[in-house]
């Protein structure tokens, strides 16, 4: 079975934790790459282990690379490196460990990650000398543990409930002031190491503030659902801020970036991206069903007639269920099924052609490499910019998937056997 990565619970959780304990010196590459930095149950992790693991993490977050940063590095790169191997031992424990991970859709996702071309990671992995084994290992890791986590879960672990209830809650808070944020998140899974992940974050913001890239630092880092999408939390209306975000989202300026604060679990830092005021300033939306009917460009014609058979045509529909007798009528038409859509999500072409029809309307031709496309709207829904119930499921089965991750993890160190040498 070909397994691809998927988002949950994260690509690139680099480190667990930022800490500032002592670290062997920074000429560490001059070491012999083979000494064993620490035993994980029945399993060794090198130097060498390590040392590539930190060139990937300079390589992709902008952090710079001088030997201070990588003696403060060393021991939460290892402990990172421990949790990954955690993961695999436990993906073997449940016959996951033969699994053939899709590596060019994995690929491909890292590049959306890093705003690589497509087809670029490769030649960015070997401009910047790192390992392409290191990499693939990381992978393998986060794709069988998404898969483990996922068992973890009920397949109703969403209803239909829950979704209605926060649509619900988002209608009823249309005219108070909503923030787009920005969050990394790290936890504090024992008291006695909270102080040491205070600090962690202080010097994840420091970073920020020198230049780092912040989209780069969350997918790197942060321990939160939100690390795949670089930390962004998308809009979040003021009464649905924790206490703890409450007392200090509302006084940020866009782009500014928050001191750490404690909240449950953990300590986040947020930055504010954008502020809105009111249900008018809002973007307005809508949830549609559409069907297309697409005129191809016949045999000794041009573009503009197909868009004239096209307006022609598309005056006589009142209605979707009038495209089938249209395709009834002439078989070289191509007629769609109905199709949900986001009016946003449309392409801009389309998007311009339908956003101001209602339903049983369709829309001037728009043309096409393919031919003339009219467009006819089935049925039509404002939602005054709230997000669409699949982006709501989304967005509560990633928070759902993220406890169970933290929990399943927390389970798998308080079990192992860990012996660190360096």
């Amino acid at each position: 079975m070909i397994r691809a990565l998927r988002l949950l619970p994260g690509l690139f959780l680099a480190l667990a934790v930022l800490t500032g304990r002592a670290v062997p010196p920074s000429d560490a590459r001059a070491q012999d790459t083979g000494r064993i930095a620490a035993t994980v149950n029945e399993d060794a992790i090198t130097m060498l282990d390590i040392l590539q693991r930190m060139d990937l993490i300079f390589a992709t977050s902008g952090i710079e690379n001088t030997p201070e940063t990588r003696n403060r590095l060393l021991p939460q790169v290892l402990r990172a490196l421990i949790d990954e191997r955690l993961k695999l031992q436990e993906a073997a424990r449940e016959r996951l460990d033969d699994a053939a991970i899709d590596f060019d859709r994995a690929y491909s996702f890292v590049e959306r990650n890093l705003g690589l071309p497509s087809g670029q990671l490769i030649p960015f992995i070997d401009a910047n000398g790192l390992s392409v084994e290191a990499l693939n290992r990381q992978l393998t890791a986060e794709t069988v543990w998404t898969e483990l986590v996922e068992r973890r879960m009920r397949p109703d672990e969403i209803t239909d409930e829950d979704i209605d209830a926060e649509l619900e809650r988002l209608r009823a808070a249309a005219d108070q002031p909503s923030f787009r944020l920005a969050e990394i998140f790290l936890a504090v899974d024992e008291p006695s190491r909270e102080a040491e992940v205070e600090a962690s974050m202080l010097r994840l913001r420091d970073a920020i503030l020198a230049g780092a890239d912040f989209r780069a630092l969350a997918s790197q880092f942060s321990q939160g659902s939100s690390r795949n999408d670089g930390g962004e939390l998308g809009w979040i209306v003021e009464s649905q801020l924790s206490n703890e975000l409450a007392a200090v989202v509302p006084s940020l300026r866009p782009d500014e970036l928050s001191n750490p604060i404690r909240v449950i679990g953990g300590f986040s830092i947020v930055l504010l991206i954008e502020k809105r005021v009111g249900f008018e300033d809002r973007p307005q939306d809508a949830d549609l069903v559409l069907r297309q009917v697409t005129f191809p460009i016949g045999e000794g014609e041009d573009e503009t007639a197909a868009i004239e058979r096209a307006a022609a045509a598309g005056a006589a529909i009142g209605s979707c269920d009038d495209l089938d007798s249209l395709g009834e009528a002439d078989p070289g038409l191509s007629v769609g099924s109905p199709v949900s859509v986001r009016l946003s999500d449309l392409q801009p072409a389309f998007q311009q052609a339908v956003a101001s029809l209602s339903a049983g309307q369709t829309s001037a031709p728009v043309p096409t490499a393919q031919g003339a496309i009219a467009i006819t709207v089935c049925s039509r829904e404002e939602n005054g910019g709230l997000p669409s119930r699949e982006d709501i499921f989304r967005r509560l089965r990633a928070e759902r998937g993220d406890l169970v991750a933290r929990g399943y993890l927390r389970d798998l160190r308080g079990a192992a056997f860990v012996d660190i040498r360096i």
